[in-house]
């Protein structure tokens, strides 16, 4: 009997018993226990039981879920603030005790600039003294939180009240009148929006709650409030924002106290987040800097904070970056559009404008003019132009009419000459350059490489005297096919092995294509580099089936470009693509050409440094946290390029490595075909036989880990810093990092590693 007839047949017996029990006057079959009362009913489950989540105390939380639920005044003019708190469970939060909470409250006073336009202005202020430190000469108000020792009642299920110490209507006396002297206005104007906020301290979780309404009427909605910057925009870069200590990183709560009225003291700079916000990032670029000046802030206890050697990571003309509404920000999916998120380009003001714009000749402008008629001339149709037109960034506006593309790579076996072709367009219009003979295209203005191979870059036989790709000019050196593509035969021929240092070449290879074409954008009469966007194609060199495998992928350009906008390296030549950069960036290239020539020689005590990106990349990123800055010596020796604290400020988490990696871009254990680190290219540089490598995790770690702590133990758990990539090869070097730090063991990297 198969399978399915004695399914069915067990079915028609099991009927059939059921069937019986109504037969012969029973109510089941012999020898069948009686079921359940209630005349065959079954069984009432009870209700599983949810076991007690347990207390969740306030100092261990990872997260809170903080939400003011309600505003209001009491008859002595004091705000009562219902909020409620949970963990990141929903578990309620019943033991917070007032020394964990700050609030601030402000009120929005409107602007004359415009409809959408306005200013907080703080109701809890502090007089700050000048002259302890700094060039400060004047007291100054500052805003500030307050925190009311009887003021906390806690109502035991997650819920609180918190009751204001300051009486809108009644401010201290000595507030009133340095307020007097600054001309700002502290009087309380119920009709207008208010703002309240908190934050959290004495736990790990963070949060910044806040609540606008209109006194007079209790209204929420359908109010007047300004959003000028989403905190997630920030945070593409600040990972996140976390400022005075880490508990304030939301701008609806920054903005309470970091407004006009509100000035550092010790260096007479005002701290209003449109203008503090604007200097800061501009820092090192800004025209008083550049002129001799400084820009600072003394903080907490006197502490100063000098942003005069700040270097921003891309162009300070690219303001949707921060703020970004409809208008500005439309296309952008990476970015939060705000209410008034377009107001950058749509109201020009003495503040915002004189922030970035500070030098003598801008600043006797700005404080020239009528501040009401800016937008006579700073606007569509006017004398100057808009004000979004005089942010555009014209180079950038110009590479969008360049894209290049591989079409074809071919003869790439081992002894041949390999031949790329390729096409430069104009995306805006679909036509083809005609690059032997459009101005735009100067001679030796873009490059045709070829790299092998793509397990882990080493161009060994490339015939030079570094591991940088075999390259030749795709300008005079091409033949125009006269379909709009152009073909150009390498000079050198993939290696074979007859050639020294007689290694063959095999796997996969990768062609690119590089440069920048000229033109006068700005209509000066000088002509600029203009970017053009690299493009890489992959081909087989000995692949079995002839299939090309691509290099591994550790980094997405969209993660670096969450900073950087657009990479833009060597004058303009390298253009967002990460492949293509790792052509040259590979383990077997170091700086010693180029060091040996260096018209400003490192310090480092170094005869070479590696240029491998593995290392380099977390080398520049991580002068926080390094012991010895890392020195390259870049272009013909003419510069060396040392980033230190000074140089390079990285605003996010550098323990969150997924900020720029993949999800498995980082973690270990590295891919077998990773290879060790070249710290000395030996007595033949084209052989690499005789380098001296780091091994591949230690080379990585020792980027950033660089203390002899650190090192050490590397080397105690099988890391070199000065063996050959035979050793490693023949298992006579085994590193052995993954036994603790692989996925799943006591020190996975990414769980250290990824704390987001």
């Amino acid at each position: 009997m198969g399978t399915l007839t004695r399914n069915w047949t067990m079915a028609a017996m099991l009927g059939l018993l059921v069937a019986c029990g109504g037969g012969g006057g029973g109510d089941r079959a012999t020898g069948v226990e009686p079921g359940p009362p209630g005349g065959g009913q079954p069984p009432v489950i009870p209700p599983p039981v949810v076991p007690d989540p347990g207390p969740a105390p306030y100092a261990e939380q990872t997260v809170l879920l903080a939400t003011i639920t309600g505003v209001a005044l009491n008859d002595s003019n004091q705000a009562v603030v219902q909020f409620q708190l949970t963990n990141g469970e929903g578990t309620a939060i019943l033991d917070l005790a007032v020394d964990n909470i700050r609030f601030t409250i402000a009120r929005l006073q409107a602007s004359a600039l415009g409809n959408l336009t306005g200013n907080w202005q703080s109701y809890v202020n502090r007089i700050e003294s000048a002259g302890s430190v700094g060039p400060g000469t004047d007291d100054k108000l500052q805003a500030t939180y307050e925190r009311n020792e009887d003021g906390l009642l806690n109502n035991e299920d997650g819920t609180y009240t918190y009751t204001f110490a300051t009486d809108l209507t009644n401010l201290p006396e000595e507030v009133l009148a340095q307020a007097a002297v600054e001309g700002l206005d502290l009087s309380f104007e119920p009709d207008r929006t208010h703002r309240v906020s908190m934050q959290f301290d004495g736990a790990p979780g963070k949060a910044n709650p806040f609540y606008d309404w209109v006194p007079a009427t209790g209204a929420t909605s359908g109010i007047f409030t300004m959003d000028i910057a989403a905190t997630a925009n920030c945070n593409n870069c600040h990972d996140p924002l976390a400022i005075h200590g880490g508990s304030r990183q939301e701008i609806q709560y920054c903005v309470t106290c970091h407004n006009g009225g509100s000035t550092d003291a010790n260096s007479g700079n005002t701290v209003d987040m449109k203008v503090m916000i604007h200097k800061i990032h501009r820092g090192a670029s800004l025209p008083s800097v550049q002129a001799g000046g400084e820009y600072a802030i003394w903080g907490f206890r006197d502490s100063k904070h000098d942003y005069s050697m700040l270097h921003y990571p891309q162009d300070i003309r690219n303001c949707v970056n921060c703020h970004a509404g409809t208008a500005t920000g439309g296309g952008r999916d990476d970015l939060v559009l705000t209410a008034q998120g377009d107001n950058w380009a749509e109201y020009a003001s003495p503040a915002a404008c004189g922030s970035c714009h500070d030098s003598d000749g801008a600043q006797g402008h700005i404080n020239g003019q009528d501040a009401n008629n800016c937008a006579s001339c700073h606007a569509e149709g006017g004398f100057a132009g808009s004000i979004a037109q005089s942010h555009v960034n014209l180079i950038t506006e110009a590479s969008k009419s360049f894209a290049a593309v591989i079409t074809d790579v071919s003869n790439t076996m081992p002894g041949d000459n390999p031949q790329i072709t390729f096409r430069i367009s104009n995306p805006l219009t679909n036509e083809d350059y005609d690059i032997k003979n459009d101005p735009v295209f100067e001679p030796f203005g873009v490059r045709i490489g070829v790299a092998w191979n793509t397990a882990d870059y080493t161009n060994t036989g490339n015939g030079g005297d570094n591991a940088s790709n075999a390259q030749s000019d795709a300008i005079l050196a091409s033949t125009d096919n006269g379909d709009g593509t152009y073909t150009v035969t390498l000079p050198v021929a993939i290696p074979d092995g007859s050639q020294s240092p007689g290694i063959a070449a095999s796997g996969s290879g990768t062609a690119t294509i590089e440069g920048h074409p000229v033109a006068d954008v700005d209509g000066d009469g000088e002509a600029e580099n203009i970017p053009l966007t690299n493009a890489h194609a992959f081909f087989s060199i000995d692949e079995p089936d002839g299939t090309p495998v691509p290099r591994r992928t550790s980094v997405e350009l969209a993660s670096c470009n969450s900073c950087h906008s657009t990479l833009v390296l060597h004058g303009s030549n390298r253009t967002d693509d990460i492949d293509g950069c790792a052509t040259c960036h590979n383990p077997r290239n170091t700086d010693k050409r180029v060091r040996e020539i260096a018209m400003d020689p490192p310090t480092d005590g170094k005869d070479e440094e590696s240029i491998d990106f593995k290392t380099m990349i977390h080398g520049i990123h991580a002068p926080s946290m390094r012991e010895n800055a890392l020195e390259i010596v870049g272009f013909r020796g003419f510069s060396t390029h040392r980033y230190n604290e000074e140089a390079v400020h990285y605003p996010g988490d550098l323990s969150n490595c997924t900020a720029c990696h993949t999800s498995s871009g980082y973690t270990l254990p590295l891919a077998d075909s990773v290879l060790g680190t070249t710290v000395d290219t030996g007595a033949d540089r084209a052989d690499p036989n005789d380098d001296v490598v780091i091994t591949p995790a230690s080379a990585v770690c020792s980027s950033c880990h660089d203390d002899k702590v650190a090192i050490a133990h590397m080397e105690s758990n099988g890391g070199s810093f000065s063996t050959t990539q035979g050793a490693i090869d023949t298992g006579e070097v085994v590193e052995e990092c993954s036994v603790c730090h692989a996925e799943g063991r006591s020190a996975d990297v990414s769980a250290v590693h990824n704390p987001h």
